[in-house]
């Protein structure tokens, strides 16, 4: 795996982020999808959906991250006798929020109609910091399966999971109505790109070298 391709990545992701709060910030085409997707969520609305939603919101809390983060990154960390593993996966549920938190205060979007909300969090709205949170967890946690596993299916599957995980949990956010669309969209590329970012300064796959063999006994030496 290759730093400068990470961070390659994590450049255009960023450049998309920044993209998006431009284009919210002058009001322009893509922020038009914001009202539409509004409706949308209001429209799938019911109260047997709405619990399961609700616990796909919490799992990009800074609690369950957590756990995630540690039942995939401790194992790894024991298996290759390195501090990298978890010390990548602690970046990224740590770093993730602090950005989102900043960049909130910078652009300073209000949040959609509290009358119309499941959820109404006092802060600004842009980016979605569950957005913004999951989708670092994910891509860091994709670091490491790719990084761990040898199997190219098991390795798609593990990748995928990881999108799936980011996926609902930032939909989930627009569907409570705590944000538009497009602060989704610019949490998932801010996320994603702090993760690669993470993983491209930790470089969680290398391990430390296998200890020398021990010297054997000279020939004819007494046991």
């Amino acid at each position: 795996m290759r730093t400068r391709h990470l961070l390659l990545g994590a450049a255009v992701l960023a450049a998309l982020a920044v993209a998006l709060g431009t284009d919210v910030l002058a009001h322009g085409a893509i922020s038009r999808l914001d009202e539409p997707a509004k409706a949308l969520a209001e429209r799938l609305r019911s109260p047997q959906l709405t619990p399961a939603v609700r616990l796909l919101s919490d799992l990009g809390t800074t609690a369950y991250r957590t756990v995630l983060a540690a039942a995939v990154s401790v194992p790894l960390a024991l298996r290759w006798r390195s501090w990298r593993p978890v010390a990548c996966a602690a970046l990224v549920v740590a770093v993730a929020p602090a950005v989102s938190a900043s960049t909130k205060r910078l652009v300073d979007r209000p949040r959609p109609p509290a009358a119309e909300a499941l959820d109404h969090p006092l802060d600004p709205s842009f980016p979605s910091g569950h957005a913004t949170a999951s989708a670092a967890l994910a891509t860091g946690l994709a670091v490491l399966a790719v990084a761990a596993l040898r199997s190219a299916v098991a390795r798609v599957l593990a990748v995928a999971a990881s999108a799936a995980y980011s996926l609902v949990v930032g939909l989930s956010r627009v569907y409570l109505g705590a944000h538009w669309l497009t602060d989704v969209l610019a949490g998932w590329c801010t996320g994603a790109a702090l993760g690669l970012v993470v993983a491209a300064l930790v470089r969680p796959w290398d391990r430390p070298p296998p200890p020398p063999p021990a010297p054997r006994a000279a020939a004819g030496t007494a046991p």
